[in-house]
């Protein structure tokens, strides 16, 4: 008994080690890029989207509805949207560019469906709430401004002029700038979404929405929490905060709130570099809480360890890189890669064994606007990791040599 525990904590042992030695390869990625149909492709992108492909086609939309409240709308959302990214770099006429359509039109059809909406609540003042009506119409937009006008589905159109205008008048008549998602809750990330879509509208066809989105940054303006920062919750009425700014939310707002107002969204960067990134173990990361706060992890958050969010991290890589800080985003890359544990092969690439299709998804959006050079170009120093991992090895060693020590020293001086 006692040699099959001393068996087990060697083999426990030399796993970490091996792990160790592991995760400080892995900090050093690079992505792979190959020239497919004319086009230089970033395969591990495609390779993420073909794993997704696969777990969309068997239903991976309908099972993270039941882990996570929006998971059927997020899934769809989220795989259209990085479909929508890769097809902008690619040729028209191209094979793979018709395969992202293809894609995006599933995901466009599927966030639609009477089923998709059926959790919603149709009787808010934005019918649906600003959760489903926000990504679903900011995905038909993106699909809309990938086609030239003459491809464009008559009734997409219509349909995607009648949910900005539904939008529109829902944020001119309401005082709180923050529309509900659900009836008396509000969550400012889904409304930044909603108004995301109307600056889409105005870069897709005439200008129409420029007074509207004006007032409703004055707005929000207005309800900022003490650190200056968008909340993450609000009191669906009066819009104030509930809850102050947190990772996963900040992570999210900015990337849209790019797209809404530059001016407005670098301010807001600027106070979040300040409150969130972090470093633990010499690896960066976002923390979910700001400096100075603690907390635990939630459904929005994901895990939290030691104070660093996964959502915000996995989405933050995505922020960095829109507010043109590429080097910011491929350190948090290289953690991810490294404690991702991927796995990959010709047909597919997933992270955590493929065991939660939500996490693949938000890495893969996030992924697609990192620039394959930031590697080349990135000041990222893993000095500290290594010292941080060094340590590691020579504790593991030393207790294994204490075993081997300890078992060879009882054999030598075995009575019979």
């Amino acid at each position: 008994m006692r040699t099959a525990i001393k068996f087990s904590i060697s083999l426990i042992l030399l796993l970490l080690l091996g792990g160790v030695v592991y995760l400080n390869q892995a900090v050093y990625y690079t992505p792979t890029m190959k020239i497919l149909q004319g086009d230089t492709v970033n395969l591990d992108i495609l390779h993420q989207l073909r794993y997704l492909k696969h777990e969309m086609n068997d239903g991976a939309a309908t099972d993270m509805q039941s882990l996570y409240p929006e998971g059927y709308i997020f899934m769809h959302a989220l795989y259209g949207l990085t479909w929508c990214d890769f097809a902008r770099e690619l040729t028209p006429t191209s094979l793979l560019h018709r395969e992202a359509l293809e894609e995006i039109n599933k995901s466009c059809k599927a966030i639609r469906a009477p089923e998709a909406r059926s959790i919603f609540d149709e009787h808010l003042t934005l019918p649906n709430g600003a959760f489903y009506t926000g990504w679903s119409n900011y995905l038909l937009g993106k699909k809309l401004s990938l086609e030239k006008p003459v491809q464009r589905n008559s009734e997409e159109v219509k349909y995607f002029q009648q949910q900005c205008e539904l939008i529109a008048s829902a944020l001119n008549q309401y005082t709180s700038p923050y529309l509900e998602s659900y009836y008396q809750s509000a969550w400012p990330a889904d409304v930044v979404v909603c108004a995301a879509s109307l600056r889409l509208h105005d870069k897709i066809f005439a200008p129409k929405y420029t007074a509207t989105l004006y007032t409703w940054l004055g707005k929000v303006k207005n309800t900022l929490d003490p650190k200056g920062l968008i909340p993450h919750s609000v009191h669906p009425v009066t819009g104030q905060p509930h809850e102050g700014a947190r990772g996963c939310s900040q992570s999210l707002m900015l990337i849209f709130m790019y797209e809404i107002d530059p001016a407005f969204g670098k301010q807001q960067f600027d106070i979040y570099k300040y409150n969130f990134p972090d470093q633990k173990l010499g690896l960066q990361g976002i923390r979910e809480y700001p400096n100075g706060m603690a907390g635990s992890g939630d459904v929005d958050s994901g895990p939290v360890v030691f104070q660093i969010g996964a959502a915000a991290s996995i989405v933050g890589m995505r922020t960095f890189a829109t507010y043109h800080e590429p080097s910011n985003a491929y350190a948090i890359q290289c953690g991810i890669e490294a404690f991702g544990f991927t796995t990959q092969n010709e047909t597919g690439k997933k992270y955590i064994f493929g065991m939660l299709p939500m996490a693949d998804a938000f890495i893969t959006w996030a992924y697609t606007t990192i620039p394959v050079d930031a590697h080349v170009t990135s000041a990222f120093s893993r000095s500290l990791f290594h010292i941080y991992s060094g340590l590691a090895i020579t504790v593991i060693i030393v207790l294994l040599a204490v075993q081997w020590r300890n078992s060879l020293w009882k054999k030598q001086h075995k009575t019979y």
